[in-house]
């Protein structure tokens, strides 16, 4: 039964603590620093390497002087270099045009993604300026 007081006493000293000796408030002070991050960054993906390929125009005009076409003069070379084969892709020039403007569209798309990829390397990277990323034709 005396423990009941005893308790009661210590759990409201333990509860007003400090509070029964007031001390003066002191004063915060706020400090604002920009923080420097080390972001780790990706390694560029190697350059685009393209190889230029070889197209030949043919007609069936005949070469002046002789008695054959540009067109068998072609055939004949051809089967020269391939053992007797002779094989054609042939496309339409419209169809040219539109393989053409392909190539610049992903030529475009694969230079501003690399500009993209330069911009925020630059601004995560304090030290050097990033470079910039281009497509190369051999």
């Amino acid at each position: 039964m005396r423990l009941k007081p005893i308790l009661s006493a210590l759990a409201i000293l333990t509860i007003s603590g400090c509070s029964l000796f007031p001390k003066e408030a002191r004063e915060v002070e706020i400090v604002t620093k920009p923080i420097k991050l080390d972001i780790i960054q990706p390694t560029l993906p190697r350059p685009v390497e393209l190889k230029e390929p070889r197209w030949y125009v043919v007609s069936d005009t005949k070469i002046a002087g002789e008695d054959r076409t540009y067109l068998d003069k072609f055939i004949e070379d051809i089967k020269k270099q391939h053992g007797g084969d002779v094989v054609f892709i042939a496309m339409s020039i419209a169809d040219y045009e539109l393989m053409s403007y392909n190539t610049q569209e992903l030529k475009r798309y694969i230079n501003q993604l690399g500009e993209v990829v330069v911009y925020y390397r630059n601004v995560t990277i304090n030290e050097e300026p990033a470079g910039a990323i281009g497509v190369e034709v051999e």
